[in-house]
């Protein structure tokens, strides 16, 4: 009988064992997905920061140093200055690629479409030339 309830109790000891190692390893990747989240929340802000950073160089014409200068308040470390910057500069050059791509497809289209106008209207022209000669003979 003994045996029985030591038997009991260590395979219950067992299973609460296994219940907080179940628990351990939820916990553990719910804060992997938290800091996941938390990292993309952050290399977003960065670079938009970035991207403010660079249009207000770009828009005021700033010198280098004056540039720094208007940096300064902002209390960056040099990692997190160039974080911003080169992020910034990502998101900028993909508006740039972006608006290239946009750019050539609508001036791609209305050519295609003006060809195919003109080609309707050729088309169209020669049908009614023909009709015309047919009528006359």
């Amino acid at each position: 009988m003994r045996e029985a309830n030591k038997s009991a109790v260590e395979k219950r000891a067992a299973r609460r064992f296994g219940e907080f190692a179940r628990s351990v390893r939820r916990n553990l990747r719910q804060a992997d997905r938290i800091r996941e989240r938390a990292e993309q929340a952050a290399r977003l802000c960065h670079a938009k920061a970035g991207v403010a950073m660079l249009d207000a160089k770009a828009s005021s014409g700033m010198t280098e140093e004056g540039f720094a200068a208007w940096l300064a308040p902002f209390n960056l470390n040099d990692d997190r200055l160039l974080q911003c910057l080169e992020l910034g500069q990502v998101v900028l050059h993909r508006r740039k690629a972006e608006a290239t791509q946009r750019e050539e497809f609508f001036g791609m289209s209305v050519t295609e479409r003006r060809s195919e106008v003109n080609r309707h209207g050729d088309q169209q022209r020669e049908e009614s030339e023909q009709r015309q000669q047919e009528l006359t003979e």
